[in-house]
């Protein structure tokens, strides 16, 4: 490689700024080695906006701190100087020739001498001044041409040892290094500024530091491959995810294709069912209009002849053609008169198709897009519909809990489910008693199977989780299932078993859910919205109701200094839900401080549940140039019991009330929602049956395939105690719970043994607004736990049950005969009943 070559490489990557890409001028160089432009600099710590003592590196963001001077203070690059200098030096040499090189003092005169230590091109007059010069007269002075071999030789070596000059004392040279501040230093600054310091020659002392700088270099050298290697690595993985996420596109387009075909198919089949059930509606029709027009046509064919006949005979006939025909004429006339007129029946009518417009339909799956940590990790708000979960609840103070506590809704098969705890005391000691919890706010009738464990974590090492399992049906009237003695207290606030620590314990559920029985996916646009407050036209609501997923929508609050109660805004529809702003002061509490408190609320009215993801940014929109908009954003799930989410403390009321803030205007202020919607989920009421019309045989839709029939059983404990009912779990047919509970009856007037009983009922106690009635018949067994005893059964004869209504057998069996071993239908204090049900499908009734 040439010289020039080396010094035109030298050129391009350390001479010029990366700010103004121009040549250095005044080059500044940072702690972290990257050098710019003095002015260059200025400009960019001017534009900095954050703190005012320290600026990041233009290039790679590490932060410099500023001294007291500024970018003045930072340090000179001598070297990048020194290199500019040297490359122009040699740039202005090569290919010159020496008759024409200037002298460097008039620069008018062609040199012919040259100072080796000035490295200066003179004269012959300028040379005799420097000879006659005191301060230097003693330089060695030759001829022109050799002062240029020499310098180009010394700038193709990239060496210079010449020394720059003392930037605060300029007749002085930086020949020394002061070890203490670690930087060159003149004469002068030796005396002045660094007196007490430890110095040396500046040459002394330049081979061990370039040899621990080049040690240095040999061990960073190894770390360039390595990150080389993470570069290549970076690429590879790039070219992977963009060829994966390829693969996700196609795979996506295949199952949009195979889910459209599917569609497709069912809409074609619908097609054809539809036009099948047109054609024999219109053909039973058709043949029903086609006798009522034979009996008018023949009714209409003898009206006409005998008219005709007995027309012509009294204008034209003789007396005794008359005469002859009388009594006939007369007889067939009255009959005809006294005969019925047709009548078409009001049960044939024009056959209309309604193309179900309104926007009920269940919204299309393909499938979903996850990575790695979505298969293994799931969050709370990921899908409310998912089948399984694990959640956390912190019981903070325990030892002053007094009464029930919850653990924030976690939803799972879209029920919300909680951790319910609290202190449980009996006659003989006090236990910590845990709770699953599915408070779900329905109306309607609902039940989901659930199984899992509740556990209490341990905080210290050593100690294993303590765990008890929970598999329960879970419905609208028996919410909460657990352990009323799930530990006993004095374990659990004692610190050496390690379940407490700082006064607080951790418990954990783990849920897993079946499908809810009992209600279908909501129907949004079958909502009450009622109470919105709106006051719409049909075709107002029409369009509002597109089922858009995202919409930004605004409020003007007025008189806002006058507000004291909620102000809520017109409601906007995004997903078939409503969706308001509402603004309302808030005061914190043990302060005087007062805020603008605001709200995004969802205030569906529905008798059944429903949940909804969204995603939202909060403005306060400014009324004067220049003041910025007020975000705040915040993304929650939304539901029947929690359909409000916002922020108490959104903006302190005297930065908006003061008018130089630039929010009010006019005693104004203008809110913003920009709100994203995620599709919502829930649950239809239950339907139960339909209302019957006299004579209606048609089977219509939407009725209940749920199982007419079922067996279950019930496992009675401590039978020698009972006094009162003993109810056992339900079980779920035609979607209304069915139990069996049992009691111990005394028989009036009845002789010893015989004067108490066994008494065995079923009951479906299904809790629903509307009356309902549900016709059943069932047997009811008790199991023999003794080989060669036959099962004791009565059956029960179909009976219409309501609402609450149990039917059943006071005297099922003698009480004495239940509690004799030797029957065989006890063992251990335990008797098994069973019941069979079939039910008809319920049907409502008011």
């Amino acid at each position: 490689m040439t010289e020039e070559t080396i010094l035109s490489k030298i050129s391009g990557d350390f001479l010029e700024c990366t700010i103004c890409l121009e040549p250095f001028k005044g080059p500044k160089v940072l702690p972290c080695l990257h050098t710019f432009c003095e002015v260059c600099l200025e400009k960019f710590v001017a534009q900095q906006d954050a703190v005012k003592d320290k600026f990041p590196c233009p290039t790679c963001r590490t932060d410099t701190l500023l001294p007291k001077g500024g970018v003045a203070g930072l340090k000179n690059n001598f070297f990048v100087q020194s290199l500019s200098d040297t490359v122009k030096t040699h740039q202005s040499l090569v290919g010159k020739e020496d008759d024409k090189v200037q002298c460097n003092v008039c620069e008018e005169e062609v040199a012919s001498h040259g100072c080796v230590p000035c490295e200066e091109f003179l004269c012959d007059e300028c040379a005799c001044a420097h000879h006659r010069a005191k301060r230097t007269r003693s330089h060695e002075v030759i001829g022109a041409a050799e002062l240029k071999e020499q310098l180009i030789a010394k700038t193709g070596l990239l060496k210079s040892r010449s020394l720059p000059m003392c930037p605060k004392h300029q007749d002085e040279k930086l020949k020394f290094y002061c070890k203490a501040c670690q930087h060159p230093v003149c004469r002068d600054c030796m005396a002045l500024q660094h007196k007490d310091h430890s110095y040396g020659y500046l040459a002394d002392d330049a081979a061990d530091i370039r040899t621990t700088i080049k040690g240095k270099l040999a061990a960073v050298k190894p770390k360039i491959a390595e990150y080389q290697d993470k570069a290549s690595a970076v690429a590879k993985k790039k070219a992977e995810v963009d060829n994966r996420s390829k693969k996700a596109e196609d795979d996506i387009d295949a199952a949009a294709n195979e889910e459209i075909e599917y569609l497709t198919g069912l809409v074609r089949q619908k097609q054809t069912e539809l036009k099948e059930k047109l054609a024999s509606i219109t053909a039973a029709r058709s043949k029903q209009l086609s006798a009522s027009e034979d009996s008018v046509e023949s009714t209409l064919g003898c009206l006409s002849s005998t008219v005709d006949f007995a027309q012509k005979v009294a204008e034209h006939g003789s007396d005794f053609d008359v005469m002859n025909v009388h009594a006939d004429v007369a007889a067939r006339l009255d009959s005809l008169l006294k005969a019925p007129t047709p009548v078409i029946p009001d049960s044939i009518s024009y056959v209309l198709f309604d193309p179900k417009t309104e926007r009920n339909r269940k919204r299309v799956v393909l499938g979903n897009i996850v990575d790695k940590e979505m298969l293994t990790e799931k969050t709370e708000e990921e899908d409310e519909s998912r089948p399984e979960a694990t959640f956390r609840f912190t019981v903070e103070n325990f030892s002053k809990l007094e009464k029930e506590k919850l653990s924030p809704a976690v939803f799972i098969r879209n029920l919300p489910w909680r951790i319910c705890v609290k202190p449980w005391s009996d006659s003989s000691k006090k236990s910590l008693a845990v709770f699953l919890k599915c408070d779900a706010d329905s109306k309607s009738l609902w039940s989901c199977r659930a199984s899992g464990e509740l556990r209490l974590i341990s905080q210290k090492n050593g100690v294993q989780t303590f765990t008890e399992n929970v598999d329960q049906v879970f419905y609208n009237k028996g919410k909460s299932w657990g352990h009323r003695q799930f530990i006993p207290w004095h374990e659990v606030c004692d610190p050496q078993k390690g379940y407490i620590k700082d006064d607080k314990i951790v418990l954990e559920a783990y849920v897993k859910a079946g499908v809810p029985c009992g209600e279908k996916e909501i129907v949004l646009d079958k909502l009450d919205l009622s109470d919105t407050g709106e006051d719409l036209k049909e075709e107002e609501v029409a369009e509002e109701e597109e089922s858009q997923s995202e919409a930004t929508f605004r409020f003007t609050v007025e008189n806002f200094s006058k507000v004291e109660g909620k102000k809520i805004s017109q409601t906007v529809f995004i997903r078939n839900l409503p969706w308001k702003i509402f603004a309302k002061p808030h005061y914190i509490p043990n302060t005087n401080n007062k805020t603008l408190g605001v709200f995004l609320q969802c205030d569906a009215s529905s008798n059944s549940l429903w949940s909804c993801h969204a995603t939202a940014e909060l403005r306060l929109i400014p009324q004067k140039k220049v003041v910025q908009t007020l975000r705040k954003k915040l993304e929650r799930v939304f539901y029947s019991n929690a359909n409000n989410r916002g922020f108490p403390e959104f903006a302190m009321w005297e930065k908006v009330c003061d008018p130089w803030m630039g929010y009010i205007k006019n005693d104004k202020i203008v809110l913003e929602a920009w709100v994203k919607v995620d599709a919502p989920r829930g649950i239809k009421e239950i339907t139960l049956g339909n209302i019957f019309e006299e004579g209606m045989q048609e089977e219509l839709e939407g009725e209940d395939k749920s199982r007419s029939e079922a067996t279950f059983r019930f496992m009675v404990e401590n039978v020698s105690k009972v006094k009162e009912r003993q109810y056992s779990h339900p079980c779920f047919i035609r979607n209304l719970p069915w139990k069996m509970y049992v009691a111990r009856r005394d028989i009036p007037d009845a002789q010893l043994p015989n004067n108490t009983s066994l008494a065995v009922f079923l009951q479906c106690d299904a809790e629903s607004n509307s009356t309902w009635t549900c016709l059943a018949s069932a047997e009811l067994r008790l199991i023999p736990q003794k080989k060669g005893v036959g099962m004791f059964k009565m059956k029960l004869r179909k009976h219409v049950f309501h609402e609450g209504e149990s039917w059943g057998f006071r005297e099922f069996m003698p009480w004495h005969d239940v509690c004799d071993p030797n029957k065989g239908y006890i063992k251990d204090d335990k008797i098994v009943l069973e019941a069979y049900v079939k039910a008809d499908t319920p049907r409502i009734v008011a």
